[in-house]
């Protein structure tokens, strides 16, 4: 019985040993994404400009942003640093268009995801707008999310607010539906608390793993998005102000941003390697929405 104790700590205690080993010599796989993010970072500030929209100053302050990693961050990126950059615009018709990526390490030019985010001015009757593109990571599928966030549906209506150019959202939609996550592999899962402000043409698309087919995702994705994008900007301008509607307006998306802070994975994790700098860097930089975050959640 002695013998077999010591025969199990043993095998216990090499199994940790390996495990140790293991996560020290882990770095993640790097992916190609065909020169898309390289090219969405040209394409979406130019698109921007062409709308009217200008360099808010906030850009200034996080355009070479990095972060030194301690465990377990510097393992999931395989880097002792990251640089997380930050380029956000805005307009009269725009409170902020935000662009931010993660690249490992820093001035690297290895970019796992491109984000953008965009908040159209609180007195105007239009959904939000964003994606989210990102690569395979450790346990993590290559994910992309497109959505008019509507955080006032009894106003604002998609098929309303593109009125006769919705035919390009319905083709865009229908270009990628080959790549639509199912249920079965967790659409919708984590970010269910989003259900009231989800659109019927969301975008949860899941990278396929056959890397002979994988550039045609990447290129169709582009394709899609870079439909979509110029006339939903073309839209935004077109709204006129109403009166009345800010103060409304302004309340309801404050919640949902309180829903995305409180619920959301990424956000968590974001909290935790941004510590200081998490604030400014979402809540003014993203969102550049007026609010107190709540405490303790």
């Amino acid at each position: 019985m002695i013998t077999f104790l010591k025969l199990a700590g043993i095998v216990i205690l090499l199994i940790i040993i390996a495990a140790v080993i293991f996560i020290m010599m882990f770095k993640p796989s790097k992916y190609s994404d065909y020169d898309i993010f390289t090219g969405l970072r040209s394409f979406v500030p130019e698109v921007l400009q062409d709308a009217g929209a200008t360099e808010r100053d906030i850009t200034k302050e996080f355009e070479t942003f990095a972060l030194d990693l301690s465990f377990p961050f510097n393992k999931m990126f395989g880097c002792s640093s990251v640089g997380i950059p930050l380029q956000a615009f805005s307009s009269d018709k725009i409170a902020t268009a935000t662009i931010s990526q993660f690249e490992a390490p820093p001035n690297s030019g290895y970019f796992r995801d491109f984000v953008l985010n965009i908040r159209p001015d609180y007195n105007l009757q239009a959904p939000a707008f964003h994606m989210d593109f990102m690569k395979p990571s450790p346990g993590t599928p290559g994910l992309c999310s497109i959505d008019f966030f509507n955080v006032d549906k009894d106003v604002i209506v998609l098929e309303t607010f593109f009125g006769s150019d919705f035919d390009v959202i319905k083709n865009a939609f229908e270009s990628v539906s080959k790549y639509q996550r199912t249920v079965k592999q967790g659409r919708g899962k984590i970010t269910k608390y989003l259900d009231p402000y989800k659109t019927a043409y969301r975008m949860e698309l899941i990278e396929p793993k056959d890397e002979a087919i994988r550039k045609e995702y990447y290129l169709t994705v582009d394709k899609a998005f870079k439909a979509i994008l110029p006339l939903y900007l073309k839209k935004v301008n077109a709204c006129e102000p109403v009166s009345g509607y800010a103060e409304g307006h302004e309340e309801k998306m404050k919640k949902f941003v309180t829903e995305i802070y409180v619920n959301d994975f990424a956000v968590k994790l974001g909290r935790k390697m941004f510590k200081d700098s998490f604030k400014r860097y979402w809540l003014d930089g993203f969102w550049f929405v007026d609010m107190e975050l709540p405490e303790g959640k």
